[in-house]
């Protein structure tokens, strides 16, 4: 999100369900309460607002492990951006420059690591991710808006001979092929007499570094918050805001019975975001508002690419829409 603000009709949409659950359960509780005579509803309010003490210093702990996840995918994207920066400015120090040909095949093949990278991070879909039909709808409008390809081959076809195209794609790991590939390409110009051992060993160092950046991601991506966290954040919210309009119709009854809706509403609904804050912040790759901007990220490097090699039928940027950059 690049708005000050988050959009309006999310906030709504992810808000219904709380609400709805928060207004019709605290109802069902003074209607017993006022009209059937059911004393034995209201509870002290203490221990009810000890455990909302409990439960909000745990889904904190769990918003910060969510929050850590989030900045290290941003991090890791930080990495990929300076080091292929670098690794353009040492090709074009290091190889010949009447060499053009074997320089735009290491950089195009390095577009094409970019995109399967991508690719691999945003369209593999993990059980644990959200799949609620209202964020699918939010991938295919966002996939939609940003022309955000789910095959492979479309990204890089123009920058891959298709031998190659066929071989890194029979590979369970598309991105780590093409790393291998690179340095197989590395070795080639040190046999080539076309570097010497020192370049060999930058450029090389080079490749370690987008190695690190990839796994980093992929554990980011394929190892979720451990479950005991995670879970159970959200089920000790479920518990308080169950007892929560119990210890308010205690509070209340002497003054208006009827403000426990409102009251037990609102917090109902400032729990759960809460939750849902943590809860989206966990998966910064699955394609929704709060994921990390890979199709911008990865076009801009593109585009510098292509410009680095005196291509000039360059695409176009991603531009944010709405507030939202892919």
């Amino acid at each position: 999100m690049l708005t000050k603000n988050l959009p309006i009709k999310a906030i709504v949409q992810f808000s219904i369900i709380p609400i709805a659950i928060g207004s019709i359960w605290s109802l069902t509780i003074v209607l017993g309460f006022h009209y059937l005579d059911l004393k034995w509803l209201a509870i002290p309010f203490l221990p009810i607002s000890l455990l909302g003490i409990a439960v909000s210093f745990y889904v904190g702990f769990k918003n910060n492990a969510a929050n850590d996840r989030q900045n290290e995918a941003r991090k890791n994207w930080g990495g990929i951006t300076n080091d292929t920066r670098s690794f353009i400015a040492m090709l074009n120090t290091y190889l010949p420059e009447d060499d053009k040909g074997m320089k735009a095949n290491i950089l195009k093949r390095h577009i094409a690591w970019l995109y399967a990278h991508k690719g691999f991070l945003r369209h593999k879909r993990m059980d644990w991710e959200h799949n609620l039909k209202l964020n699918e709808e939010y991938r295919d409008r966002f996939r939609q808006d940003f022309t955000i390809n789910l095959e492979f081959e479309k990204d890089v076809s123009t920058y891959l001979p298709k031998d190659e195209l066929a071989e890194v794609e029979s590979y369970s790991n598309i991105a780590s092929k093409l790393l291998q590939n690179q340095s197989k390409m590395l070795k080639y110009l040190r046999t080539e007499h076309l570097i010497e051992d020192f370049r060999l060993f930058e450029l090389q160092n080079h490749m370690t570094k987008l190695y690190e950046h990839q796994g980093k991601n992929e554990r980011i991506k394929t190892f979720p918050i451990p479950r005991q966290y995670a879970n159970y954040a959200s089920l000790f919210v479920m518990v308080f805001v169950f007892l929560l309009p119990l210890g308010l119709i205690n509070e209340t009854q002497e003054i208006n019975i009827w403000l426990t809706i409102p009251f037990s509403v609102l917090v109902t609904w400032v729990f759960h975001q809460m939750d849902l804050v943590g809860e989206y912040s966990e998966h910064p790759f699955e394609g929704l508002l709060a994921d990390t901007p890979m199709t911008a990220i990865t076009r801009n490097l593109e585009i510098e690419i292509l410009q680095s090699l005196g291509e000039s039928n360059l695409p176009k940027p991603i531009l944010a829409k709405n507030g939202i950059l892919m």
